[in-house]
């Protein structure tokens, strides 16, 4: 399998990262700009794009206020509301938008924020997995309305601890298969947590926008997929292209990106997005660390095999042996080439009789 072309195999043995190109909001409410991301990300090698269902007002409340970094980016003072109402799709958008990506071979799908957008996504977009974002994760109403026999689901765990995510799995699971005691997840149903196994997914995440480095910690993807036994990746809100490199070194099935066509748009996601030219040189970076890391054995290299002669040596008489003497270990060493025996067979010419007379350097 080259690149997953179709997340309901995630699952499967999995050899590349899975790519998913976050538009979120980005297109600012427009039809025609979402239309337009969706066709560069395609072009960028990205293997799915992500939108957001949601109504206003069954998402927030009249008098929310903006979260910090939204204000940060819009630079004015709007409720959370006024915002998200600028930013809704119509039905029909999300229609179209499924079409066009079935249409140029590109995965659809979308987050979901409540009941109401999880059951329309469902109805309308069956087979498409549900994302559930980092804000939803003590959603009680919405995890438990999922029915996760039918549905596969990527959680982003963002301002969450372990013992958070593993209450998440659990609503979601319908079964309880951990615990938290100690502060340590224990496992107590296996068969439940074998069967999710190919169902859920979960995204290391840091909920801040953009997310400076120090704040990434980037090495509890490992202890992530220790303590979860599930498949993990990370959704990287970072400016720039390092960090997901680092989260495939730390065996990241999934990477999830934000991009706009322009930074200097206005909307909240924008100044930490990746442009066009950006994302196209983020997914070569994943594919070059991809092929960096290779397998997880050790084996000869084909490249390597044409130097082995070269560079390895040969089992060779260190000083003149004449033919009958008795061969000490004083007598050989190794030399290149290597077309002669190794020395690591040298015990097997110990203390044995010369054949035959043999110069210096000459192999044994």
């Amino acid at each position: 399998m080259k690149y997953l072309k179709n997340f309901m195999m995630l699952n499967k043995t999995i050899n590349n990262t899975y790519i998913i190109a976050e538009i979120g909001v980005n297109h600012n409410g427009k039809y025609k700009i979402a239309e337009k991301l969706v066709k560069i990300a395609k072009n960028c090698g990205v293997d799915a794009v992500k939108f957001q269902i949601f109504n206003a007002s069954d998402l927030s409340k009249k008098n929310a206020k903006l979260a910090p970094y939204q204000l940060k980016n819009l630079k004015k003072k709007i409720s959370q509301f006024k915002m998200l109402k600028n930013l809704e799709l119509k039905d029909k958008d999300y229609f179209n938008l499924y079409k066009l990506c079935k249409k140029i071979k590109i995965d659809f799908m979308c987050s979901v924020f409540d009941e109401k957008s999880l059951n329309f996504y469902k109805k309308n977009f069956r087979n498409s997995i549900i994302k559930i974002p980092s804000g939803e994760i003590t959603n009680y109403f919405l995890l438990n309305e999922i029915n996760i026999n039918k549905s596969k689901v990527i959680l982003s765990t963002g301002m969450s601890d372990f013992k958070e995510i593993a209450i998440a799995i659990n609503v979601i699971s319908k079964k309880k298969i951990y615990i938290f005691k100690n502060n340590k997840i224990e496992i107590i149903n296996s068969k439940q947590l074998e069967f999710l196994k190919n169902k859920l997914f979960i995204l290391h995440c840091v909920s801040d926008y953009p997310t400076e480095k120090k704040y990434l910690n980037l090495r509890v993807l490992e202890t992530m997929q220790n303590n979860l036994k599930l498949t993990c990746g990370f959704s990287d809100h970072t400016i720039g292209l390092d960090a997901a490199p680092i989260a495939v070194s730390k065996n990241s099935k999934i990477i999830e990106k934000h991009f706009t066509l322009n930074n200097k748009l206005k909307g909240p996601d924008h100044k930490c997005s990746l442009n066009p030219k950006q994302l196209k040189a983020y997914v070569a970076k994943i594919r070059d660390t991809e092929i960096m890391l290779g397998k997880n054995k050790k084996f000869i290299q084909s490249c390597e095999k044409k130097n082995i002669v070269s560079v390895r040596k040969s089992l060779v008489a260190k000083k003149n042996i004449r033919k009958g003497e008795i061969i000490r270990y004083s007598m050989l060493t190794a030399k290149r080439p290597a077309n002669g025996v190794s020395p690591m067979k040298i015990k097997y010419y110990i203390n044995k009789k010369a054949k035959k007379n043999l110069k210096t350097d000459q192999n044994i």
